[in-house]
């Protein structure tokens, strides 16, 4: 019998070449910290946003909307409800578990693809700031449908502040080891953003509309 992973991986051949549909999926697995083996159409579930933001990349304008819609069928991402998350930030391999999971919440939400980078991105440079510089923290990701629907991304940390962070945000400061980039980048891709820093910790809120 046809495994669910046989399946999905002949869908996506479909779209893209045998060995880029097998390299989006299995890394789409990875994010996830899933495997091959015994996979279910819930496991891909959890998978959806990945594997659409992959095809919206490689697949052509034209057939770019029946790629996604088949995905979106066969992983069932329609069934899911956008709903907020909250990571703790320590190390490394917890940006990619907090990017998986933004690009998630906003599949789920019906973000467009362009969205999804944008609210990815910003969740996974502030939760790279965080391991870098602060030692971790916690990164919450929340749809709201009240007023503009739009996805809030909460970051905050108890390191130990950010003294220039007037001039970082001016873009006045130059750093060799890449602090600020990630504020200032954030700050370019969201609507709407707030942060504020002193000894006690930083925090910062983004918000992109959906």
């Amino acid at each position: 019998m046809e495994s669910d992973f046989d399946k999905a991986l002949a869908l996506l051949q479909r779209h893209l070449s045998p060995v880029n549909a097998r390299a989006l999926l299995l890394r789409a697995l990875q994010e996830q910290g899933l495997s091959p083996r015994n996979l279910t159409r819930k496991d891909l579930r959890r998978c959806s946003a990945a594997l659409r933001h992959g095809l919206s990349l490689f697949v052509g304008a034209d057939k770019r909307p029946v790629a996604l819609q088949e995905i979106s069928d066969f992983c069932g991402s329609d069934s899911l409800r956008p709903e907020a998350c909250c990571l703790k930030i320590a190390a490394e391999s917890d940006i990619s578990r907090a990017r998986a999971e933004a690009r998630r919440i906003c599949d789920a939400a019906g973000a467009s693809p362009f969205t999804m980078q944008k609210v990815a991105t910003i969740v996974s440079e502030l939760a790279r700031n965080m391991v870098l510089y602060a030692n971790g923290g916690q990164v919450e990701i929340v749809p709201l449908n009240s007023g503009r629907k739009r996805i809030v991304v909460r970051a905050v940390d108890q390191g130990p502040g950010i003294p220039n962070l007037d001039e970082i945000m001016s873009g006045r400061y130059r750093s060799r080891t890449g602090l600020g980039r990630g504020l200032l980048g954030t700050k370019r891709l969201a609507d709407h953003f707030e942060v504020s820093s002193n000894i006690s910790g930083t925090k910062v809120l983004a918000e992109v509309v959906v």
